[in-house]
């Protein structure tokens, strides 16, 4: 049944993301209408699915099909409470592809779950992979309007104003938005550390390994750091933000991917 729900949520965000893709071609507000309204009804039936699929594992721990489900939806909700926001529904012909793509490994891959040490299996184990997870999501949606940011530069500085010029958002708007963003994704990626170490000091040997994943994690919460720092007391924008908000989601992505064993199929997060 969980399964049937994320499925149809699936094929609700296929076509939002084509509806995004001609809005893209064709600015009209009976697409922008559609897409959120697809997207909307995708993310009610993935929603079900989850908090059913939780529920019934006792709120367990995800594994790899439910990582890149649980990922998909908190990219989707994000882009959606944007949209509605800010009312810039073009953004969605860069992330609704994305979602999709995210989602599609949940659909296809075991959802098991791998079994973890006693003593990290805590009830509220499942609240700290949630957060982490929230900060990818917001990392990723902050990246993806830093490309747009570096498409509509180029486009500038090149005096080369084409499709791309007259449909996305201006500048200043790209800029901010990535600003408010990278703020949300820090505050998770911090909050993900602190949980992160006091479930790792309750079993033995596991409070820091110097693992890949946990090197590239603090990397990525330095570069995110040092993003918010300098947007707030360096005055920085620009390209140069953009550029670090998409090596700072580069980050994320190895940490996110490396979270997971994927030496067979329905493995969970370590």
């Amino acid at each position: 049944m969980n399964h049937a729900l994320v499925s149809l949520a699936c094929h609700a965000y296929v076509v939002a993301a084509l509806v995004y893709l001609a809005y893209l071609v064709r600015q009209v507000d009976p697409l922008a209408t559609a897409g959120r309204l697809l997207v909307g009804t995708g993310l009610a039936l993935h929603g079900v699915a989850l908090f059913g699929l939780f529920g019934a594992q006792g709120g367990g721990p995800v594994g790899v099909a439910q990582g890149f489900s649980t990922f998909a939806f908190l990219l989707l909700a994000i882009f959606l409470v944007v949209d509605v926001r800010y009312r810039k529904p073009v953004i969605g012909a860069f992330i609704t592809p994305l979602a999709v793509a995210v989602l599609l490994p949940g659909l296809l891959l075991d959802g098991g779950g791998q079994v973890l040490h006693p003593a990290i299996r805590q009830p509220l184990l499942p609240v700290h992979i949630t957060i982490a997870l929230l900060g990818v999501a917001a990392s990723a949606v902050a990246a993806g309007v830093a490309g747009m940011y570096l498409l509509m530069e180029r486009q500038v500085k090149g005096k080369r104003f084409g499709l791309l010029f007259s449909r996305l958002p201006s500048l200043e708007f790209l800029d901010t938005l990535n600003r408010q963003l990278v703020v949300v994704g820090f505050i998770a990626l911090s909050v993900t550390l602190v949980t992160g170490a006091f479930f790792s000091s309750a079993a033995p040997g596991f409070f820091w390994a110097w693992q890949s994943k946990q090197i590239a994690t603090l990397v990525a919460w330095g570069v995110f750091a040092a993003l918010v720092s300098a947007r707030s007391f360096g005055g920085w924008r620009g390209r140069r933000v953009a550029l670090l908000t998409m090596t700072g989601f580069g980050l994320l992505l190895v940490c996110f991917l490396s979270s997971y064993d994927f030496s067979h199929v329905g493995g969970g997060w370590r």
